[in-house]
């Protein structure tokens, strides 16, 4: 094992032993995260559910896929890493309770594991192709469709307006939802890595590649949160599932294919490749 993948190793290691110790500590105590009426079931019956019955095992599938340095296993750890940046990035900045030293820990370590893995991440053909092109294609939608749809939710919160929001009841804003600083982090962390993607893809680069990598298995990841914390947050409260949510969570799952075939074109498309030396566009990122 390379010294490379042993650092990912360990520190992604550390990461499900911590969320693994967190949940068990949550279950046992009773002790519940900070949350509002609005997001309690999410967060205390819904989170702990989806990390350890999903991504915990998706951790440990991508762990034994990079131990046998299998293309697709730092996509998996990149996909869980970036998720849970992602989302306790929300929650270290909503309510808090003593569970905020363990969230800033569970938030180092992922941001950290996500730094790491850039390096195993697929960088594709290393050329401009035409599969390349659709992916940038779709990766554009994707960023114009959401940032246009976050910069809306920031721009009500900046000028104090009311608006529609995902487990926001109505009327006033309660800015201690943590749910409420998605468009910040979406903005601030995905949409960068997707404009990388978008501008070095089609380039061929090593680091265009690896940001499309990073952007795929993201898309993937939150989809699945989405999922978990949609139809079956409905189906557990009322016991059924409305057209409506049905109607959303097909179209998440439409949204999430392009990304999941983008992800294994690159797995696949980078492992066909020879060992190329490093250009005047990669160096640095490899």
């Amino acid at each position: 094992m390379s010294r490379r993948i042993a650092g990912v190793a360990w520190v992604f290691g550390l990461l499900l032993a911590v969320t693994v110790g967190g949940i068990l500590y949550h279950v046992i105590s009773g002790y519940d995260y900070p949350a509002s009426p609005a997001s309690a079931f999410e967060l205390n019956v819904l989170g702990d559910a989806y990390e350890a019955f999903f991504l915990v095992p998706v951790g440990l599938i991508g762990l034994w896929a990079l131990y046998r340095q299998k293309a697709w296993g730092g996509l998996l750890i990149a996909g869980v890493a970036a998720n849970l940046t992602y989302n306790y990035a929300m929650l270290v900045t909503g309510r808090q309770n003593p569970w905020i030293f363990l969230w800033t820990v569970k938030l180092a370590l992922a941001g950290t594991a996500v730094c790491l893995v850039w390096g195993l991440l697929p960088s594709g053909p290393g050329r401009p192709t035409r599969t390349g092109t659709a992916v940038t294609v779709y990766l554009a939608v994707i960023l114009v469709v959401m940032g246009a749809m976050m910069a809306r939710r920031l721009l009500a919160s900046a000028t104090g307006r009311t608006l529609d929001m995902a487990m926001q009841a109505a009327g006033a804003l309660d800015w201690g939802e943590p749910y409420l600083r998605d468009p910040i982090v979406f903005l601030s962390l995905a949409a960068p890595v997707m404009v990388a993607a978008i501008l070095g893809l089609g380039r061929g680069t090593d680091w265009g590649g690896r940001a499309a990598s990073l952007a795929s298995v993201f898309i993937v990841s939150i989809v699945t949160v989405i999922l978990f914390t949609g139809p079956l947050k409905e189906y557990l409260q009322t016991g059924s599932v409305s057209p409506g949510m049905w109607g959303m969570s097909v179209f998440m799952l439409l949204v999430a294919a392009p990304a999941t075939w983008s992800a294994v074109w690159l797995a696949r498309s980078g492992a066909r490749q020879p060992t190329r030396p490093a250009d005047a566009s990669s160096q640095g990122w490899s």
